[in-house]
């Protein structure tokens, strides 16, 4: 199983995120109108236009996707902080057995 992420680990890829351009990223094509490029992004070499494609279209969704999964990873870790302190309470010898 993979260890948690830290909490500045967290704060660190947040901050990346903050400082990364405003999406909807729009490809950028070339000269002979193949997407080579994407938003800030301004150049993926690839073996070929069968694999260039998906990649930018990945590059594209990573700037919308990777904001909401880091925030889903944080909503869970809270929720997993929360959840572990009401087990605490709730054991034998755990202290007060009121949920705060």
């Amino acid at each position: 199983m993979p260890e948690p992420l830290p909490d500045d680990y967290l704060e660190k890829t947040q901050q990346l995120i903050t400082a990364v351009p405003v999406g909807p990223w729009e490809p950028i094509t070339n000269d002979y109108g193949v997407p080579d490029g994407v938003g800030p992004v301004s150049f993926l070499e690839t073996a070929s236009d069968e694999y260039q494609v998906p990649v930018i279209a990945l590059v594209s969704h990573a700037r919308e996707a990777l904001p909401r999964y880091v925030g889903e990873v944080a909503r869970q870790r809270d929720l997993i902080r929360e959840l572990e302190r009401q087990i605490r309470v709730l054991k034998p010898g755990g202290g007060d057995r009121r949920v705060r």
